[in-house]
C-alpha cells in the first residue's frame, strides 16, 4: 500500500476513507465508536465535517503513526508535512523502542509486580499482585492467586490504589479505602475483580488478568503544593547508549481539578525540566490543548518551579536504569514523599515522548542524534501490518 504525501485536508480524508474501506479487519463498529468518541471529545476543527475529520485522523495514523489523540493534541490539520516528520509518532515510536530494548526483557517493565521485586527498595511502600488464572474456584470459573495476601494487605492499610494487570495510560487506576467494603477484604475483592475484568474486556491489547494493589503514596508537601488531591511527578527518559545513560527531556507531571490520577491520559499538565538544575523550563500544556502559565487550582506559576532534591532523584534514575541492562530506554516516574525521599512510582518500557507536549515541538532528530541510528521503514505499520 503506497500512502501519497499531501497536505491538502480533503486529499487526506479521501486517502484515509480509502484505507478504512481496505482494512475492514482493522476498523470494527468498536474501534471506529472510539475513534469518534475521541474526535467528539476534542471537537471537529472548523471547515471540517465530522466524518473528514475522521478520515484525516486515519491519514496521519497511516501516514506518520499518529494516533488520534496526537492528532489534536499536536494540531496536525494546520502543519505540514516537513512538520509532522519532527515528531516520534506514537506508532513509530514502537520501532525506536524495539530497537533499543529486547523484546524478550520488556516483561521485566510491563509486568509491574515483577519490576516492583527487582527495585522493591526504591518503591518506599507495599505493592501485592492478584492475579486470575483459568481454573475452578467455588463457582467453577477461575482461580485467585495471592488472595491471602491481599487480606493481610487490606488489613493494615485504610486506603489502597488498585491498578488493572495488563493496562497502560492510567486506565482502570483508582484509590480504594476498605470502608467502603464493609471493612471485609474477601467482598472487597470480589468486587475489584469483578470490576478491573470488566475494564480489561473493553482493550483487546489488555495483557493479563487481576489487579496490582499498591499502599498510597503520601506525598511531600514541596511537590502537593502544586495540586494537593494528586500524586504530582517527575517522568525522566533514560536512554542507553555507548557512552552511559543520559536524560532525555524530562518533565513534571501535575495533576489538576481535584483529580486523584497524575497522567497525561487524565489530563494533567506536563511541563519542562532542566535536566542540570531541575528548574521547570516551559509553562504547562496538556493534551487537551489547554496552556497554563500559573497552576488553574493552586496559582502556583509553573516555569520557574524548582524541582526539590533533584540531584537525588537524577541519581535513582541512573541506579533503576542500569538495572536493567537490556532495556536501552525507560520512562521512570518518580514521586517525593512527606519525609523527603524520592521514590519509584513506576518504570515504562514503551514510554511516550512526554517532552513532545512541554516543548510543543518535535524531537526526532534530537533522539536519533542521541542514539545514533534513525529507523529507514517507509511507513512505520510495515512488520506490524500485512501490506495491502
Amino acid at each position: 500500500m503506497d500512502i501519497a504525501t499531501t497536505d491538502d485536508l480533503q486529499e487526506q480524508a479521501s486517502i484515509g476513507k480509502a484505507i478504512m474501506e481496505s482494512r475492514p479487519e482493522v476498523y470494527t463498529t468498536e474501534v471506529v465508536d472510539d475513534i469518534y468518541g475521541i474526535i467528539r471529545s476534542y471537537g471537529v476543527p472548523d471547515g471540517l465535517s465530522e466524518d473528514e475529520t475522521f478520515y484525516i485522523t486515519l491519514y496521519n495514523y497511516w501516514r506518520y503513526g499518529f494516533v488520534t489523540k496526537e492528532v489534536f493534541f499536536f494540531d496536525l490539520f494546520h502543519k505540514k508535512h516537513d512538520e509532522k516528520e519532527t515528531y516520534v509518532s506514537n506508532m513509530n515510536k514502537l520501532n525506536y523502542t524495539r530497537h533499543l530494548n529486547k523484546r524478550e526483557k520488556e516483561y521485566l517493565l510491563a509486568d509491574k509486580y515483577e519490576t516492583y521485586q527487582i527495585l522493591k527498595e526504591f518503591y518506599g511502600r507495599e505493592l501485592i499482585k492478584v492475579s486470575q488464572k483459568p481454573g475452578n474456584d467455588e463457582n467453577g470459573d477461575y482461580s485467585i492467586e495471592g488472595s491471602d495476601q491481599f487480606r493481610d494487605f487490606f488489613g493494615r492499610h485504610s486506603e489502597f490504589v488498585v491498578k488493572p494487570i495488563g493496562l497502560a495510560t492510567s486506565i482502570g487506576v483508582r484509590k480504594c479505602r476498605t470502608c467502603d467494603y464493609g471493612n471485609d477484604p474477601d467482598p472487597a475483592l470480589r468486587t475489584l475483580l469483578k470490576e478491573t475484568a470488566e475494564i480489561q474486556s473493553r482493550y483487546r491489547w489488555a495483557r493479563g488478568s487481576g489487579i496490582i494493589a499498591e499502599e498510597v503514596i503520601r506525598q511531600g508537601e514541596a511537590l502537593a503544593c502544586l495540586h494537593p488531591a494528586s500524586v504530582n511527578s517527575i517522568r525522566i527518559t533514560t536512554v542507553r547508549t555507548d557512552d552511559g545513560i543520559h536524560f532525555f527531556y524530562p518533565v513534571i507531571r501535575i495533576g489538576k481539578g481535584g483529580n486523584f490520577l497524575c497522567s497525561r491520559s487524565s489530563g494533567s499538565i506536563v511541563a519542562g525540566i532542566d535536566p542540570e538544575t531541575g528548574t521547570v523550563l516551559t509553562d504547562g500544556y496538556t493534551d487537551k490543548n489547554e496552556y497554563y502559565v500559573c497552576h488553574p487550582n493552586t496559582g502556583i506559576r509553573i516555569k520557574g518551579f524548582r524541582v526539590p532534591k533533584w540531584r537525588e532523584v537524577c541519581s535513582l534514575a541512573v541506579e533503576a536504569a542500569m538495572r536493567f541492562e537490556d532495556l536501552g530506554y525507560i520512562g521512570w516516574d518518580f514521586a517525593y514523599t512527606d519525609d523527603e525521599k524520592w521514590i519509584i512510582v513506576e518504570g515504562n518500557e514503551n514510554a511516550g515522548f512526554v517532552g513532545q507536549v512541554a516543548y510543543q515541538k518535535g524531537l526526532l532528530k534530537e533522539f536519533t542524534d542521541l542514539i545514533q541510528w534513525k529507523s529507514d521503514k517507509k511507513y512505520w505499520w510495515i512488520g506490524y501490518y500485512p501490506e495491502k
